[in-house]
């Protein structure tokens, strides 16, 4: 009898303390038991205001529903279930009860269900701060991994276009190593020299200056420029290779308007990739056709060759970053690089093949409203 005492009021004592929300229901949710943290939950001073009233007239809607839905479950499944639900408190305070039941048997018949809820409130907001502090970390991660192909991708496309000069250069010097030219001959090719070494110096001041370490872009500096006169430097640059490859550079200007607004340095870049793909391509003494010409408000510029026939597959990717071919020593960058460098003029730029006559076009528009353009890589 005093063993049997000794547990009611240990058990009393536990219900009258417990930080967690003990309740006991019947079928229909009407309330037989709470503790006393049920009182301080729900803003209540005694008990008498609860037992005996439906949970739908005591709690939130809202809790309501969802508690009804677990009662349910629990009395069709004979077995304890688990829910979670928000209770606003307040002040703006919200919290998040994680609340277990079980069903009360007597005679193998359910009569009422035992419940208990837990303030979960700081474990869920810790596991929202995990989250976060996850997230970010995915994001940083993966902004570096981004940065760091912005990097490979900006000091490639520069590698691959310092080349064409460079090589411009060594066949330059190789013939003034010789005592076939003349002596005007020579003074050409040495103002060539000079002229080609301004422009490889240009390229890396603008670009270096120009490259953004945090966000990995390049920023157009744009001006009116004379394109007959960047043409003509961009034909000097590659003659040696065109005299070596014994092809001709036939150029045709149909236009009386002259000035384009556009990055001078970019679009030389643009024109010698072209040009230089063309001449390597380029059967041997066939002519390379450059026009440019004015349409639909655009200047137009256009190079065809006489080269094998582009394979199906590459012409459906060749601005593609990587695309190129066996023929070809190069990282296939050229060309996905004037596509960036067209776009960011508000251009296009496309492929024009028919057998073994390719023509490699792009369009600039005369008027442009953005000024403040940046190629971003991909």
């Amino acid at each position: 009898m005093v063993i049997s005492l000794q547990k009611d009021i240990l058990f009393e004592y536990l219900l009258e303390n417990s930080q967690d929300i003990i309740t006991l229901t019947d079928l229909n949710l009407n309330y037989i038991f709470i503790s006393r943290a049920f009182l301080k939950t729900y803003n209540l001073f005694h008990s008498s205001q609860v037992i005996g009233k439906n949970m739908k007239n005591i709690i939130p809607t809202e809790c309501f529903l969802t508690v009804k839905n677990q009662t349910e479950t629990v009395i069709a499944s004979r077995e304890p279930k688990v829910c979670t639900f928000k209770l606003n408190s307040g002040k703006n305070k919200e919290r998040i009860l994680k609340r277990t039941s079980i069903p009360v048997v007597e005679n193998s018949e359910i009569t009422g269900l035992l419940s208990v809820s837990r303030d979960i409130t700081n474990e869920e907001n810790l596991k929202l701060k995990l989250v976060e502090k996850v997230y970010q970390l995915n994001t940083l991660l993966s902004n570096e991994k981004k940065l760091k192909a912005q990097k490979e991708i900006f000091m490639a496309t520069l590698t691959h276009d310092l080349k064409n000069p460079v090589q411009a250069q060594l066949m330059s010097l190789k013939l003034l190593q010789t005592e076939e030219i003349t002596k005007k001959e020579k003074c050409e090719l040495i103002e060539e020299l000079i002229e080609s070494s301004n422009y490889m110096n240009g390229m890396l001041c603008s670009i270096l200056q120009t490259y953004k370490l945090d966000n990995g872009i390049i920023e157009l500096e744009k001006q009116y420029f004379d394109v007959e006169e960047l043409i003509k430097k961009c034909i000097n640059e590659v003659k040696a290779l065109a005299k070596s490859n014994s092809i001709e550079i036939v150029c045709k200007f149909n236009i009386n308007h002259k000035k384009l607004f556009g990055d001078s340095v970019q679009l030389r870049r643009v024109i010698g990739n072209i040009m230089n793909n063309s001449l390597h391509y380029g059967y041997k003494n066939t002519k390379l056709n450059i026009d440019i010409h004015l349409r639909k408000g655009n200047m137009v510029f256009d190079f065809e060759n006489t080269s094998d026939e582009i394979p199906q597959d590459i012409k459906n990717h060749i601005f593609d970053k990587y695309v190129t071919n066996n023929k070809l020593s190069g990282a296939g960058l050229g060309l996905y690089f004037s596509k960036k460098v067209v776009e960011a003029h508000s251009g296009h730029i496309y492929l024009t093949a028919n057998g073994n006559n390719n023509k490699f076009t792009f369009e600039i528009p005369l008027k442009q409203t953005n000024n403040n353009v940046k190629i971003k890589w991909e």
